[in-house]
């Protein structure tokens, strides 16, 4: 269950802009010869619906309905009870409470008639019970992928979600800046305090990960209590703001000698972070923004985007043969080096100045 605040802001997120979203979802969906697209949200996989309608669930699992022509509607499992809360920070589109969302706006599409070709974002991970429902209240009804159609709409970075992306990533960053460097505090206590930092901030919601000691281990995880850190270690903040998601890392070291390499590394991400463009492989300008970095070695990368339902999701990374990343918004990179013999983990937003603002 989300803790953060939730509630929508008519001068951070426009009406006009929601709408305009949806619009180029509808010319997609009609290059595409689309009748109709689905879209489901949970906690989880929040990312889809909230990026059209501002709305992200606290629990409980729902579905975007949008058609081809006219106002999308939400069909959500929630009762009755929380609907007037819902439409207040879900301000586009129609509402419907139901047990059984599925045969609702199956039946709503069966009623207005003319439904042939209908899509799901992501086919195969939508629910089985979900599409029992649609089946049996559409038969005969093509029913097809509707990944590349959103994502054809989804690629579209507008100034909205750029204020968004920023205000997250400035509120990871504080959170992670305010640690000391030599901190020497135990690992609930450090967690603790990124977290309270970040919600104090507005954050919707923070996943706070730990590589307590680098030098055993790289591997970020969920901890709490009050467990050593090691004498080098990384903290990585997770926070989502309106529906903008990002992910900042930072490293730490209580070995003064470690405070240069890491300064220097820190540098360079940041340089690289900004000057990413979208024309070229994100593994060539991994490969060359890092190559002349003195005594450093690369580990790994990975970037990462909202493409789809989940708010972040691995467009491409060191551990593919080839890079599937297309042209996408708001790209958070993950990169792990080890210079002059420290580890040394980075994640932030990257290439935000470089995204398609384009109509």
């Amino acid at each position: 269950m989300r803790r953060g605040l939730m509630a929508w802001d008519p001068e951070e997120i426009p009406i006009d802009t929601l709408r305009q979203r949806i619009g180029r979802l509808q010319s997609a969906m009609g290059a595409a010869g689309q009748d109709a697209i689905l879209l489901y949200t949970n906690f989880v996989r929040s990312g889809a619906v909230s990026y059209l309608t501002a709305f992200s669930p606290y629990w409980a699992d729902g579905v975007l309905l949008v058609p081809r022509e006219g106002e999308p509607v939400f069909a959500t499992t929630l009762s009755k009870r929380v609907g007037s809360w819902i439409q207040s920070v879900k301000p586009i589109g129609g509402l419907v409470t139901s047990p059984t969302p599925g045969t609702v706006l199956g039946q709503k599409l069966a009623a207005g008639g003319g439904i042939r070709r209908l899509a799901i974002l992501e086919l195969d991970n939508f629910p089985s019970g979900l599409y029992g429902e649609i089946e049996a209240a559409l038969p005969g009804t093509e029913i097809v992928d509707g990944s590349e159609t959103f994502a054809a709409a989804r690629r579209h970075l507008d100034d909205v979600e750029r204020r968004l992306l920023a205000k997250a990533q400035s509120i990871a960053q504080g959170a992670l800046d305010r640690l000391p460097f030599d901190i020497t505090t135990d690992v609930g206590s450090a967690v603790g305090a990124v977290e309270e930092y970040a919600r104090l901030q507005g954050a919707e919601e923070v996943y706070v990960a730990i590589a307590a000691d680098l030098d055993s281990d790289r591997r970020f995880v969920r901890l709490s209590g009050n467990r050593p850190l090691g004498r080098r270690f990384a903290i990585r903040a997770t926070v989502a703001y309106k529906g903008a998601w990002v992910r900042q890392t930072k490293t730490f070291s209580k070995d003064d000698k470690d405070r240069l390499p890491i300064a220097r590394a820190d540098a360079r991400f940041r340089t690289f972070a900004a000057s990413i463009d979208e024309k070229f492989s994100l593994r060539d300008q991994v490969a060359v923004g890092f190559a002349d970095l003195a005594g450093t070695q690369l580990v790994g990368w990975m970037a990462e985007a909202a493409v789809g339902t989940h708010p972040l999701a691995v467009v491409a990374s060191s551990e593919k043969p080839t890079e599937t990343r297309k042209h996408v918004a708001g790209l958070i990179v993950t990169l792990g080096l080890t210079i002059d013999g420290v580890p040394w983990c980075g994640a932030g937003l990257a290439g935000l100045a470089q995204g398609n603002s384009s109509p």
